[in-house]
Order: structure tokens, then sequence, then C-alpha cells
């Protein structure tokens, strides 16, 4: 099993789990959470949110397969808003834009190897998606789940 992230935005208790997933954040996070250490940013990982994975984990060690009860009106997911980790998405504006510039400009031993247009590609798609929200006082997290 692996992990993948997706972006999720509150605004004024309007959830969306935005479908395209950051499959090179989640491969290259601790290069990331290093170079932005390096540059003095809060790291990625601290906007992670575990409340999918937790809640898949929890089905699974209590063998319950069922999958038919109702979702939470506001998310559609099996949990709700006050159940996830949120932060400002002022926040998280800061690394992505720092990492963006940084990566734009140079190839930081942190993330030897990686693909660094497509991170680059990814960094943006998340500052694109924050940036709307920023000014509306939103929050966010890049929310964790497994797939088989």
């Amino acid at each position: 099993m692996s992990a993948i992230l997706h972006i999720a935005t509150l605004c004024n208790r309007q959830f969306q789990l935005h479908p395209a997933s950051l499959r090179q954040v989640i491969v290259h996070l601790d290069g990331l959470d290093a170079l932005c250490k390096t540059l003095g940013v809060t790291p990625i990982s601290h906007f992670i949110d575990l409340t999918a994975v937790e809640f898949e984990e929890a089905a699974a060690l209590t063998g319950d397969t069922n999958t038919s009860s109702s979702p939470d009106p506001e998310t559609g997911l099996a949990y709700g808003i006050e159940d996830m980790e949120w932060l400002p998405i002022s926040t998280g504006m800061i690394s992505f834009e720092a990492l963006i510039s940084h990566l734009q400009r140079n190839r930081p031993k942190e993330l030897n190897g990686a693909p660094l247009m497509q991170l680059v590609e990814e960094l943006q798609r998340c500052e694109t998606t924050l940036a709307p929200l920023e000014i509306e006082g939103g929050q966010f997290n890049l929310s964790a789940c497994t797939s088989a």
C-alpha cells in the first residue's frame, strides 16, 4: 500500500477535496521537508492530515466493511470537518511559494534525482488552488489516503 495526497480546502464551512493527486510531493516528501528547513519555512509534512488513513485502518482492524452508513453531509466522507486537522492557507502559501521559487532557480541536493519540473508543477497546483481562498481566511490540509 502507498499513500496518496490530495489538497483539501475549507472556507466558510465549504469543504472541497480536490481530485488531482500530489504523487511527486509524497514521493519526495523527505527531500522537500529538508529543503523547507533550509529555506526557513514550514515543512510540507506539517500540512498532512491523516484522518482518512486512520479511518481506513480502523475499519480494517475492526473488520468493518459496512459502507452503507450515511456520509457526513458537509464532506461527503465517512468523517466530518471537525475530525480533520486544518491549517491557515497563508502558512502553506509561504512554504509553497518559497519551494517553487527555489526549485525554479536551483537543483538542490535534497532533491537529487527528483523530476523537478513535475515537482514544481504539483507545488504550483497547490499554490493556484489555495491563492483565491487565502484572502478569505481559508484553511487547508494535504489529505493522505492509501491506495492498494
